[in-house]
């Protein structure tokens, strides 16, 4: 799927990403291992969805990021800290 948002130094970032089910992930992936292996990060999971970068042209350093129910975007190779990277997300038909 496309997407864009709003990075932090207010620049509009666009991409290609895919979306990551959690539960089907392998158990040994590194962000199943770290939800695992954290109480606090699996109460939360619910008002996250995850995603995977496959194309933003290198603008977008994350291999990996997470969206949460209010369209900010946090990078989710820092898990189990969100550190936000922007905000104003969406999904570009």
């Amino acid at each position: 799927m496309k997407f864009s948002f709003i990075n932090l130094d207010g620049k509009e970032l666009n991409g290609e990403c895919k979306a990551i089910q959690i539960s089907e992930l392998d158990p040994n992936h590194a962000l199943k291992k770290v939800i695992t292996n954290s109480t606090a990060l699996s109460a939360v999971l619910g008002e996250f969805s995850f995603f995977e970068n496959i194309n933003s042209n290198g603008e977008l350093s994350a291999s990996g990021f997470a969206v949460d129910n209010e369209n900010n975007v946090f990078h989710s190779d820092k898990l189990p800290d969100f550190v936000q990277i922007g905000s104003h997300w969406k999904v570009i038909a």
